[in-house]
């Protein structure tokens, strides 16, 4: 899978930025040990609709690599530009897939059972678990393993490899906070490892984060200022199956697959534990290559597909053309469970969106039938807690014996309407008025009864901060408000304008002509607050701009995101919400934008105790502990999950690996190790 770097040292897998708004997609992991993960075997008869569960069961392959023939070319197409070329400055999923192919790492992942499986490391060990700083020995395998330049592969590039982290700590990585020292074993073993701290998935999150780097091309060079493409004759240099050979980043990019080195020497295609399984193809890559091209956003790149230009591009098939390609006969959709989900995040540094109460009243607001239904046609999955239903292993009701995604318990937060789409004013004023929050406890709250936690946590907040009144109209924004408002709140005596220099709270969202969907959401749900009598305005804001405005500068009330990539045991939690990744300063990329820890409420102690535990049954409950209190606080609104629809040239192309999670990204080694031509296929 493309791996990607964290914040926290949280995650593993490679995946970069915004998935919620479809412009691009941010990237956090695949990572942690097997757990309650397990194979995903709900299923659905069809696409969108009201069922809440996404796919079928993974699919099964009969194949082995003496049935096809190699060849052939697949054009993968892409929205946006990649960053880099530099896989420690690579920051984009668009780099992401074309890197993946380039660089080996010390273990992989199963995508059907999660568990950590031998890539260059063969076997593992961690000793001295009661301590503070525990103690890691592995292995890694002699042979089948050369650099793409032709050089010979040695024991001491893993060293580097790992060394280098400690060495330099690159910004997109942050594994070197995970270990303090890497060497030779004086034991049985090849190497010793050891931790600076208890980390509960060492084996994915530490022997799988570093990528594998030569030695012999990254030594003395300023890493910050190097470029593989200009200084190698064809690219960086990894021991994967793969060339990155052409890089024009705003046009296109190509992978060539290393035909001899597949076929007579690389070790990592024909694992026994690839050959055994029920649901992949070993042997490959059985593609020559991938020409990757760059359409400038999801509009034209949609467009390209539909065209026949691109055979498959990044990310789930836009809504409203699934209908068109099911019908056509060259194209299809592989279906797939989303790896992360799209929210809106709260600035809880600011006040009042500092209350758990008045965020929670906010969400009462947003219409998840108009949003799942209307605009989605039912292809999107409402959203609760921050972690996919992909990576069911560690959610509460998997956890806790309940029913997924459909139990009372995860639906705290539903819209409180009234006539149809009309929201319940006077309910959710009462709401605010009486100091209520829905803090964990059983009780009914806005007409919805809620049974309590499946855990028995409760919010960080048992009243609401401060105290809420309703009086006349007095802000400017309501005045003009294009729906009816007849009382505006205050806020410990405050209008909240008074309260925020003078304006209303924002909500960004992405340019409406290339999100419309979104954008007509967000604005039903700014009519439905201010007809509680909430100040609320929207601003269009371009991707990059967001990005930069929420993540590193932290300028911004309410903005519309996601995350992909995520991890299947709740790790990524530790990245979004602990305390420590709020950032310290504004020049820092904050992967906790929200500022959650710091203010808003805190879940630093459970988030702390679950990444140190190193039992997989313990660290599953008490992720999904942490994962119920962030629910409960609400520092990110979830909106929905994708159910994914991968597009490809089902005429020309097979082998597509389905009903996994994300085959487009966070599982596309396993897909392009797959993929072969139709007419390759031996009969």
């Amino acid at each position: 899978m493309p791996r990607r770097r964290n914040p926290s040292g949280a995650d593993d897998s490679r995946r970069n930025f915004l998935k919620a708004s479809g412009a691009g997609a941010v990237a956090l992991s695949l990572a942690g040990c097997s757990g309650n993960g397990d194979t995903n075997d709900e299923k659905t008869s069809d696409d969108g609709g009201d069922e809440n569960t996404t796919t079928e069961a993974p699919s099964t392959n009969s194949l082995s690599p003496d049935d096809i023939e190699p060849g052939g070319t697949l054009r993968y197409g892409m929205a946006e530009a990649p960053d880099s070329p530099n896989i420690m400055l690579a920051g984009s999923v668009y780099s992401a897939v074309a890197l993946a192919p380039v660089y080996n790492y010390g273990v992989s992942q199963d995508p059907v059972t999660f568990e950590v499986k031998p890539s260059v490391f063969t076997d593992w060990t961690i000793k001295n678990t009661g301590k503070d700083k525990p103690d890691v020995y592995f292995n890694a395998r002699k042979d089948g393993l050369e650099w793409n330049d032709g050089e010979k592969f040695k024991m001491e590039d893993i060293l580097y490899s790992f060394q280098f982290q400690l060495d330099n700590e690159p910004g997109q990585y942050s594994v070197w906070n995970d270990y303090e020292k890497i060497e030779e074993a004086k034991n049985d073993w090849d190497f010793h490892l050891k931790l600076s701290r208890q980390v509960g998935t060492w084996d994915a999150d530490v022997l799988g984060a570093p990528p594998i780097i030569p030695k012999h091309k990254w030594e003395g060079v300023d890493y910050k200022n190097y470029d593989p493409t200009t200084e190698n004759e064809e690219g960086p240099v990894g021991t994967g199956p793969g060339k990155l050979v052409q890089w024009n980043p705003d046009t296109s990019m190509q992978v060539k697959f290393r035909r001899d080195y597949i076929e007579n020497t690389y070790a990592l295609n024909k694992l026994d534990w690839i050959k055994e399984h029920d649901t992949l193809i070993h042997g490959g890559p059985f593609l020559d290559g991938v020409n990757f091209k760059v359409y400038g956003g999801t509009s034209p790149l949609t467009q390209a597909f539909l065209n026949g230009k691109v055979d498959t591009h990044y990310g789930s098939l836009q809504t409203s053309k699934i209908a068109k390609v099911k019908k056509a006969d060259d194209k299809g959709l592989v279906k797939g469970y989303d790896s992360g989900f799209s929210y809106y995040g709260f600035n809880c540094r600011r006040a009042p969106l500092d209350d758990v109460a008045l965020r929670q009243a906010m969400s009462f607001m947003y219409d998840d039938v108009f949003w799942v239904q209307t605009l989605k046609g039912g292809y999107v999955i409402k959203g609760d807690y921050a972690q996919s239903p992909g990576y069911k292993g560690v959610r509460p009701e998997t956890v806790y014996d309940g029913e997924l995604l459909t139990d009372p318990r995860t639906n705290a937060f539903d819209f409180r309407g009234k006539k149809g789409k009309l929201p319940d004013v006077a309910g959710v004023r009462k709401f605010l008025t009486s100091g209520s929050v829905i803090d964990g406890s059983k009780g009914s709250y806005v007409g919805k009864d809620f049974p309590g936690t499946f855990s028995g946590v409760n919010a960080s907040q048992s009243k609401a901060k401060y105290n809420y009144t309703f009086g006349s109209v007095k802000s400017k924004n309501l005045k003009n408000a294009k729906v009816e408002v007849d009382k505006e709140i205050r806020v410990d005596g405050k209008t909240i304008p008074e309260m925020m220099d003078g304006d209303a709270i924002n909500l960004f969202i992405d340019p409406p002509n290339e999100q419309p969907q979104e954008a007509k959401a967000i604005e039903q749900w700014k009519e439905n607050m201010q007809r509680v009598g909430i100040p609320v305005k929207t601003e269009p804001v371009a991707f990059n701009t967001m990005t930069g405005r929420v993540y590193e500068t932290e300028e911004f009330d309410v903005y519309p995101m996601g995350w992909g990539g995520t991890s299947p045991y709740g790790t990524s939690l530790h990245s979004f919400f602990h305390s420590d990744n709020a950032g310290e300063d504004t020049e820092k990329f904050a992967y906790n934008s929200t500022g959650y820890g710091v203010s808003g409420g805190s879940s630093d102690k459970l988030l702390s105790d679950a990444y140190s535990e190193t039992d997989p049954e313990k660290r599953s409950k008490k992720y999904a502990k942490a994962m119920e209190k962030i629910y409960l606080d609400m520092p990110y609104m979830l909106r929905d999950y994708e159910k994914y629809r991968w597009p490809v040239n089902s005429k020309k192309f097979d082998g597509f690996v389905e009903n996994i999670v994300d085959p487009g990204y966070a599982n596309w080694d396993y897909e392009y190790s797959s993929i072969y031509l139709k007419e390759n296929l031996k009969k």
